[in-house]
């Protein structure tokens, strides 16, 4: 029982992508607004750590199809490698201290397969020991 060894804060937890225009769709993806995680070890003690992200669902609902949720794809900011959100746990960062990470996101859009609805999953970001 009892707190666990790290604290993580999501600072705009919720990802929020704007409507999308037709030069999105053509564009073939769609980006949302930074999201920011902190990272802090409890008792001002230096800690390794793993920051992880992970789904909660496999799929989007909304519109009357099930959007797969790995079409929702993130990255630290400033790198250049884009990982499709999985309900797996995704490795995001390691550290051994108080640390921010600032996280980009997009979502892949489809002429053909992409219905008008409003689409939805949960994620979770996590700290465990390294």
């Amino acid at each position: 029982g009892g707190q666990g060894r790290y604290i993580v804060w999501l600072r705009q937890g919720l990802i929020v992508f704007p409507n999308p225009t037709a030069a999105d769709f053509d564009a073939g993806w769609l980006e949302a607004s930074p999201a920011e995680v902190i990272v802090v070890p409890r008792g001002r003690r230096n800690r390794g750590w793993e920051l992880c992200l992970r789904a909660e669902s496999g799929t989007m609902g909304g519109g009357g199809y099930a959007k797969p949720v790995s079409d929702i794809q993130f990255r630290q900011e400033g790198s250049g490698t884009w990982t499709p959100l999985t309900t797996a746990n995704q490795l995001l960062a390691v550290g051994d201290r108080y640390r921010r990470v600032r996280l980009q996101f997009r979502v892949a859009l489809d002429w053909e397969r992409d219905v008008p609805g409003t689409y939805r999953t949960d994620y979770t970001a996590s700290a465990a020991k390294q």
